[in-house]
């Protein structure tokens, strides 16, 4: 089996990349502040298996864990920085569209744990922070569910006084819905909540941070 990279985020959101040797990950290519500016390389290890390592002490995460180097296994979901990447059989044609490539993943069984949750937005949700630490900054959901918090994994705030779980974002039907991980610690639009459906305009406030969320058609 061929395998390829696709690429779930940013401007570069579905791209396949061919795995070759010594192919750098840079965070000038890709446009993400989170990603420094020689990440990453893919190599082919001692067995002549594709593996991908991190360059000068920068991390690599697959779901809830994170290290320097992950083996490219078919069905793999690994981010750095911000932008997420997928393992996937090499496109025999052209490239897949976003719908093949979410049925090979819900066909791929070593993903069966999380099979039910997975997906991609029918339109992709921005996060705008206005205030706050990370003012002027801006993620983009394509995928998810995805969380937010201090320290995170998934979605970073760089807030210490924040939890570590602020929020979950996620979907039901075509509507893209934001979930509070944290109580009233986190208002919507001035009000507490626990799950409400995301309209363009929504302003979120946990501590000294707002951010505007908006869906992008």
């Amino acid at each position: 089996m061929k395998l390829a990279l696709q690429v779930l985020d940013g401007h570069h959101k579905g791209q396949i990349i061919t795995l070759r040797e010594n192919y750098v990950f840079s965070s000038g290519y890709f446009g993400d502040p989170e990603m420094s500016t020689v990440h990453a390389e893919i190599y082919l290890d001692s067995n002549f298996l594709w593996k991908i390592r991190s360059l000068d002490g920068n991390k690599l995460r697959a779901g809830s864990s994170e290290g320097v180097s992950l083996s490219l296994i078919n069905g793999l979901i690994f981010h750095m920085g911000q932008t997420g990447f997928k393992v996937i059989e090499k496109p025999k044609t052209s490239s897949p569209s976003w719908e093949d490539s979410l049925v090979e993943f819900l066909e791929a069984d070593s993903w069966e744990p999380i099979l039910t949750e997975f997906f991609f937005y029918l339109y992709p949700v921005r996060l705008t922070f206005l205030s706050g630490p990370q003012t002027d900054e801006f993620y983009t959901l394509s995928y998810g569910p995805r969380t937010i918090g201090f320290n995170s994994l998934d979605l970073n705030i760089k807030d210490p006084t924040q939890p570590g779980q602020i929020a979950k974002f996620f979907q039901v039907g075509e509507t893209a819905y934001i979930e509070t991980l944290c109580g009233d610690k986190i208002l919507i639009n001035g009000k507490p909540f626990t799950q409400h459906p995301i309209e363009s305009g929504d302003q979120v406030t946990f501590g000294a941070n707002l951010v505007e969320l908006s869906i992008l058609k």
